[in-house]
């Protein structure tokens, strides 16, 4: 049985631009810059502009931005995954 990562091998065509939905601390106001330099370690260059607004949460203590990335392979797709989501200000990537 395949596991959810050779399934997303097969699914995507690479290169390809894909859209993470990344939701951040709101009040940590170098945040885009911190996720751009860690794309840009795994990418150079990849990391798209952002066009969408970014969304406020209900209460005000988070922001959600969709970054789009120009990924070249399913290996950098996870290393993005797991970076931009090991960094303090990021609660979750999706």
């Amino acid at each position: 049985m395949d596991t959810q990562y050779e399934k997303l091998q097969k699914l995507i065509k690479y290169p390809s631009v894909v859209e993470f939905r990344v939701i951040v601390d709101a009040d940590v106001g170098n945040s885009i810059g911190q996720i751009k330099e860690v794309i840009n370690g795994i990418e150079k260059g990849g990391m798209r502009e952002i066009t969408a607004p970014p969304r406020k949460s209900a209460k005000g203590n988070y922001v959600s931005y969709a970054i789009p990335v120009k990924v070249s392979c399913a290996h950098n797709l996870k290393l993005i995954y797991e970076k931009v989501g090991a960094i303090t200000c990021v609660k979750h990537i999706l």
